[in-house]
């Protein structure tokens, strides 16, 4: 069941739980701060501007070859659980050739894993049978952890972080379309091994069709959802976002749509917000953008040609598509759960054509960022990342991965001509600032300690700041070769950063 709650006192306390007035200073203690959205920015001058930066395409991760999985598995979810790294994906497949577009098998929920976030294999787990086709026996020699249920089509388990989880419910998942009147729950102990929790859709106003989302937010010690949406009112029918939330996992409030300030509307497809394991109070979330596009004569040229063609064919006359629709990704970032700060640039192009990417179901990002290792010695670990290709083909159907720098979605950055970022009035702990930045050979950083008035603290003036040049994850500022800064714990300040041709993702007041 769902509780409808009024959508003025779901804002109301969405909002007095999540942000300061403009007026109240910012107790950081020691967490680290992101450079991804202007909360903590009082101005930024010269030539300083928060840029949106882009993923680093690596190896295919996965392919989709089994019988039960096919060329449109995908929504996959990824755990990384200790040193085990946990996928979910749903396997299908569709017949586009020849029309009209229709299943080729039943849904189902399969299960991947890798000690190193790198390399993937496909457990035999014996849970299910497989049944028998044209060209295959039937088997419980396969990975499927779960079928015969709508679930199937978008099952999105998380871990549950929440310190008073049940340990049969350490793993817990959402999953359902509009054919099962919402969303349902499910629990598991092992991750592997699962069965329903609710007994019935415990939210049931949205579209559903898509990855669905679920979490526990320590920030705001609540469970939260994000579910596949239709706006209202003057963006009517438009595919949007909508959060829902729960303190016990049972009781759900009604979805209320989500909001971006300053952007334009958009069609929004799958959600993947969580929050950011290295910064728990911020809200990342990678969208699924869907554009939709006349079938010209340069759409019909666009790779993969063929497949465009076919799956046009199959689609006509639906109203629907026109085979011509191109997804990619974005980027987003919250600190309450329902504002975000929306990047209309795409975090992920479909890229160079001869690839194959601009067609409709490719670019769609995987649920879940983790870390790995890199190959060259001395470097720092970075943060992986999947997205599917070969959307509607069943021979290149795949995940491959992608990296992106630690806290390294969105920087401040300088040009060489420089700029400067001035802070809010905040407060903090610890004995150390360390910086994620990088600059050129010819670029630089300082940073100077101001009071509320915007006076430098004496000893920590921009004069004093040693310059840093260089490219570092944890890197400490010091002032006349000394960076112990605990003489200002718990006292009011800003931070004044002069940056030269360089860029700075994070800072964070350590011990």
């Amino acid at each position: 069941m769902f509780v409808r709650l009024n959508l003025i006192a779901i804002l109301t306390a969405i909002f007095c739980a999540g942000s300061v007035t403009a007026a109240e200073p910012i107790d950081l203690g020691s967490r680290r701060e992101l450079f991804a959205d202007e909360a903590f920015i009082e101005r930024l001058t010269g030539k300083a501007e928060l840029r949106l930066h882009h993923p680093t395409p690596r190896e295919v991760a996965m392919t989709f070859e089994k019988p039960w999985e096919g060329n449109a598995s995908g929504y996959a979810t990824v755990i990384q659980d200790g040193d085990l790294y946990r996928m979910y994906y749903r396997g299908h497949r569709y017949i586009i050739d020849p029309p009209p577009l229709r299943q080729a098998q039943p849904e189902v929920v399969c299960y991947a894993e890798s000690r190193d976030g790198i390399h993937w294999e496909k457990p035999n787990l014996g849970l299910y049978d497989w049944p028998a086709t044209s060209d295959n026996n039937g088997t419980k020699d396969n990975n499927i952890i779960w079928r015969d249920g709508y679930e199937t089509h978008n099952f999105a388990p998380f871990r549950d972080l929440n310190p008073a989880c049940l340990p049969d419910q350490r793993f817990k998942a959402v999953g359902g379309t509009t054919a099962s009147q919402g969303l349902w729950t499910f629990k598991s102990a092992d991750g592997i091994h699962w069965s329903r929790l609710s007994t019935a859709p415990v939210v049931t106003t949205g579209a559903f069709d898509s990855h669905n989302t679920a979490f526990w937010d320590a920030n705001q010690q609540r469970y939260v959802m994000y579910v596949r949406y239709f706006s209202e009112g003057e963006f009517k029918g438009l595919r949007s976002i909508g959060m829902s939330f729960s303190k016990d996992f049972v009781k759900w409030s009604e979805p209320v749509p989500i909001q971006y300030a300053d952007s334009p509307p958009q069609q929004m497809y799958t959600n993947q917000i969580a929050p950011y394991y290295r910064a728990p109070h911020f809200l990342l979330g990678f969208p699924t953008r869907f554009v939709t596009r006349p079938l010209s004569a340069h759409a019909k040229q666009l790779e993969p040609v063929t497949t465009r063609a076919r799956f046009a064919a199959s689609v006509s006359g639906s109203g629907a598509y026109t085979g011509a629709e191109i997804t990619d990704g974005l980027f987003m970032v919250s600190r309450d759960g329902i504002s975000f700060r929306r990047w209309d640039e795409a975090f992920l192009r479909p890229g160079p054509e001869p690839e194959g990417r601009w067609i409709y179901g490719d670019n769609y990002q995987s649920y879940g960022l983790f870390e790995t290792s890199t190959d060259a010695q001395g470097h720092p670990r970075e943060i992986s990342l999947h997205f599917n290709e070969g959307s509607w083909r069943d021979e290149l159907h795949r995940l491959r991965r992608y990296t992106i720098r630690l806290d390294g979605f969105v920087s401040f950055h300088a040009p060489l001509s420089g700029g400067e970022l001035i802070t809010k009035t905040a407060k903090f702990s610890g004995k150390h600032l360390t910086l994620n930045y990088a600059t050129s050979a010819a670029g630089s950083l300082r940073v100077e300690v101001q009071d509320p008035t915007g006076n430098p603290v004496p000893g920590f003036s921009l004069a004093d700041c040693d310059e840093l040049f260089g490219d570092a994850i944890d890197q400490r500022v010091s002032w006349n070769e000394n960076p112990d800064v605990s003489s200002l714990a718990g006292r009011l300040v800003r931070l004044r950063f002069v940056l030269s041709d360089g860029d700075v993702y994070s800072m964070q007041f350590t011990d």
